[in-house]
């Protein structure tokens, strides 16, 4: 992080904590209980959260030339390659000639070709149709046009995105990371390698875990067994940068009169840097690793959470190695509060005691991130509307 921005930051959250509260907005904010469980509202927000990124895997895992993985989000099956030439590459895993998934869900090595496990057409690492079975039997099939659909991919942060519209191929994905992804390169990100990935299945809408993430009021209530000592009470700063934030979570024990100097402020020694991406993806940076978590929607009631956390180095050691798993599960004890309160609150939104849900004046994140996923629901109603049938 560059010094202005780090002194910025430290300013900022000694301002707050002199004045005994956080920054806030004018005014309370409230977000209708029918948000979270209307299906058709889910499926709007589906369909435009397919033309965000979305992480797939850590870059290091994508480093060889061969190295690929096969995920499903939002309901999209996804092929991420490095391919022979080095570039790495993204595509729809989905067979051209009947539709069937081509790879296997899973992480994969030293893949030259593809062959779909139906009637093995085959496609390289760049997406191309390579071999079609009896081909006489197409005569009319353009095999340049039926290589696999391309999406767009970036690499950034120690990270593998992919937007998983392939209408939005062209579009610039490190752009829409925007200068967030280049200051977590900075601190050295991009070389990172992962550990301990998982995936969590939850019963419960996937803006309520967006909104609890965005504010450290609970802080001293729902992990007072865990990190609660560790931070400042209900204290945090927050910037946007287009739909992607930073927050900044002071930890105790940070005051004006013990506080290093503005130039020697190093923020991740005082404090937790939770990074945002719109529309799920949340990169918690710490004094030495960082945690990457991604919410997947499934239903209006179901999510998946996806997670892995990104190491300087691979754990050399037994040492090592328990040192990282003490590390990630205090980190996964710390959220399993979370993820209870949200499954919580899920099974009372349809109980009719609110019509809404309330928000504080220092909660005000939450609300502006439900303001702006409706405008990005609306600008694709309007975009879809605006397109022709034909071109769809």
């Amino acid at each position: 992080m560059d010094p202005a921005t780090a002194a910025r930051l430290r300013d900022r959250a000694l301002r707050a904590l002199s004045a005994g509260r956080p920054e806030m907005a004018p005014q309370e904010a409230a977000i209708p209980v029918l948000h979270y469980l209307d299906p058709a509202r889910f499926a709007r927000e589906l369909r435009t959260l397919r033309r965000h990124p979305v992480p797939v895997a850590a870059a290091a895992e994508l480093a060889r030339a061969g190295d690929h993985v096969a995920v499903r989000r939002l309901g999209v099956p996804l092929l991420a390659v490095r391919g022979d030439d080095g570039v790495l590459r993204a595509f729809l895993n989905v067979c051209r000639h009947r539709g069937a998934q081509v790879v296997p869900d899973g992480p994969g090595c030293g893949a030259r070709r593809f062959a779909c496990p139906y009637h093995a057409w085959t496609y390289g690492s760049d997406g191309a149709l390579r071999g079609v079975p009896q081909r006489d039997g197409f005569p009319g099939l353009d095999t340049v046009a039926a290589g696999l659909r391309p999406l767009a991919v970036a690499e950034a942060a120690g990270v593998v995105w992919v937007l998983p519209e392939p209408a939005c191929a062209g579009h610039d994905l490190r752009a829409q990371l925007g200068p967030l992804a280049v200051e977590l390169e900075a601190m050295g990100l991009g070389t990172h390698v992962p550990f301990a990935p998982r995936r969590l299945d939850l019963q419960c809408n996937w803006k309520l875990l967006v909104d609890g993430a965005f504010e450290a009021y609970h802080f001293k209530v729902a992990h007072r067994e865990t990190i609660a000592p560790l931070f400042a009470d209900n204290q945090q700063v927050i910037d946007e940068f287009g739909l992607n934030r930073r927050l900044y979570l002071v930890k105790a024990g940070l005051d004006a009169a013990a506080a290093p100097a503005a130039q020697d402020f190093r923020p991740r020694e005082h404090g937790n840097l939770l990074y945002f991406f719109f529309p799920g993806t949340t990169l918690l940076v710490q004094g030495d690793h960082a945690q990457l978590g991604h919410w997947e929607p499934l239903a209006p009631d179901r999510s998946a959470v996806h997670e892995f956390t990104l190491l300087p180095e691979a754990p050399a050691g037994d040492k090592a190695l328990r040192h990282w798993e003490r590390n990630v599960a205090l980190y996964r004890q710390t959220l399993a509060e979370d993820y209870r309160l949200a499954e919580s609150v899920q099974a009372g939104l349809a109980s009719g005691a609110n019509e809404a849900l309330r928000f504080g004046r220092f909660e005000f994140a939450a609300p502006r991130f439900h303001a702006q996923l409706e405008a990005s629901c609306a600008a694709g109603d309007a975009t879809a509307m605006a397109t022709p049938s034909a071109a769809r």
